[in-house]
C-alpha cells in the first residue's frame, strides 16, 4: 500500500484512511518515527515490550541449555577481564 501525502505549512501529514485502518490506529494513538536518509519510517510501538518479546526466536534457542550458556559466557567475560 503506497500513498502520497502532503507536508502542511506545520509539516503535518495525514495519514490515509487504508494504513489507519490497517494498522487499528485511532486518534491520541502514538507513533515512532525513524528516518533515514530520503525514508520516513511510522510504526505503533507495542503496549508492552516484554510481552512482545517473550518468545522472539525460540527457534534459535530450542534445545540450548540457557542457564549452562549463561554461564559459560560470564566465564569469558571473567577470562577477558584478567
Amino acid at each position: 500500500m503506497k500513498h502520497k501525502v502532503k507536508l502542511s505549512s506545520k509539516y503535518q501529514i495525514v495519514i490515509p484512511k487504508e494504513a489507519r485502518k490497517s494498522m487499528h490506529l485511532e486518534a491520541g494513538d502514538k507513533l515512532v518515527v525513524e528516518g533515514s536518509g530520503n525514508k520516513l519510517v511510522l510504526w505503533k510501538p507495542p503496549k508492552d515490550y516484554a510481552d512482545y518479546m517473550a518468545g522472539l526466536h525460540k527457534e534459535v534457542w530450542s534445545g540450548t541449555k540457557v542457564g549452562k550458556y549463561i554461564s559459560s559466557l560470564r566465564r569469558e567475560w571473567e577470562k577477558a577481564k584478567k
